[in-house]
């Protein structure tokens, strides 16, 4: 086990991303991704996927120099090309501008095509809250990453496609979720294959159409699949989102040919709540609801009520303070990238 700083964690990601070619703040800002997703206890988006950007960089996939463009706009909307960049460079130029936008029209929507792993997406979803907006973020897989069965069906169809939103409050802190609408995130599979342990009941299925806890199974051939979250409901999130962040971005959805590996499609919309309500009251009316949910007793075993993203904040917190921890395995593939790039790993 390898326990860190955040500040140094980061600091080894950035030289990684600014040797592969990335300016200093495009370097910074997938680094503090990263990061960040390691802090609020979303290993699965943390710094041992800077193995697979490292792998696709190698590859040709990933061109960490390369900025995004508008490639259309209107005044409400945008389309954006990334240009193969960094995922989190796509997002975050996006979400700028839906924000701009919003703020001048009273909605956005702003979709991309031809960017990388975003990352964390609760990221985006976060920084449109914090600019006192409304804001809702999905990304598709441009039609690969199919390892989600359609509800009904043993053979998989879709990938994870996750959701984020984004609600602005007061002192509460407001409502912010970030979740796959399959049973769990292929990162979150893999660190559990990492650490030897099984999956819940409830997530897997063999090829057969057996459930199977056996998180490896996945990864090896005759694969296993994953199942949506809460079965028809996650199915029907799940083409919500190949269709908005998908076919409406051009980015490309699920099929038998779908586009190239990890290219993530990017739905955002943001809305001004003060088009609507004035915000001081909108945010005041958003503690009142997640105080008067927190009052609910809790239930045996599963309590207390926590809000949407409570939970990530805390966890920050403790991590921030105490360190992060990455086991050997995740250490080791950090570890071989910077020996790669000629970098030390020494912290």
């Amino acid at each position: 086990m390898q326990r860190l700083r955040a500040e140094d964690l980061q600091a080894l990601v950035t030289s990684a991303c600014e040797q592969m070619g990335a300016r200093r703040e495009d370097a910074e800002m997938v680094a503090s991704s990263l990061v960040r997703a390691n802090l609020c206890g979303y290993d699965s988006h943390g710094v041992f996927r800077l193995a697979q950007y490292h792998k696709w960089w190698k590859a040709g996939l990933l061109k960490p120099e390369a900025q995004p463009v508008i490639a259309e706009e209107t005044v409400f909307a945008a389309k954006v090309d990334g240009r193969y960049a960094f995922g989190q460079v796509v997002a975050h130029f996006a979400t700028r501008v839906a924000i701009e936008k919003a703020r001048r029209v009273g909605i956005a929507v702003v979709t991309a095509k031809h960017s990388n792993h975003v990352g964390r997406l609760a990221d985006y979803a976060q920084r449109i809250q914090q600019a006192g907006l409304i804001g809702l973020v999905m990304v598709n897989d441009s039609g690969l990453g199919q390892f989600v069965v359609p509800w009904g069906g043993i053979d998989p169809r879709l990938a994870t496609n996750p959701i984020a939103m984004g609600i602005p409050g007061a002192e509460g802190g407001g409502i912010l979720f970030d979740f796959s609408t399959s049973a769990a995130a292929i990162g979150k599979l893999r660190q559990l294959m990492m650490r030897g342990e099984p999956t819940p009941p409830g997530w897997l299925i063999d090829a057969s159409g057996r459930e199977t806890t056996d998180p490896a199974s996945l990864f090896r051939e005759p694969r296993s699949s994953l199942l949506p979250a809460g079965g028809q409901r996650g199915f029907a999130l799940s083409l919500v989102v190949e269709v908005l962040a998908g076919i409406l971005s051009g980015a490309g959805f699920a099929s038998p040919h779908p586009g190239p590996e990890e290219m993530n499609g990017i739905f955002i919309l943001a809305a001004d709540v003060s088009w609507f309500v004035p915000l001081d009251q909108f945010r005041s009316q958003v503690d009142q609801l997640t105080v008067y949910m927190k009052t609910s007793r809790p239930m045996p075993g599963v309590g207390p009520v926590h809000i949407p993203g409570e939970k990530s904040r805390a966890e920050e917190t403790r991590r921030r303070k105490e360190g992060i921890v990455l086991n050997e395995e995740n250490w080791a593939k950090v570890a071989g990238v910077l020996r790669d790039l000629d970098l030390s790993a020494e912290v």
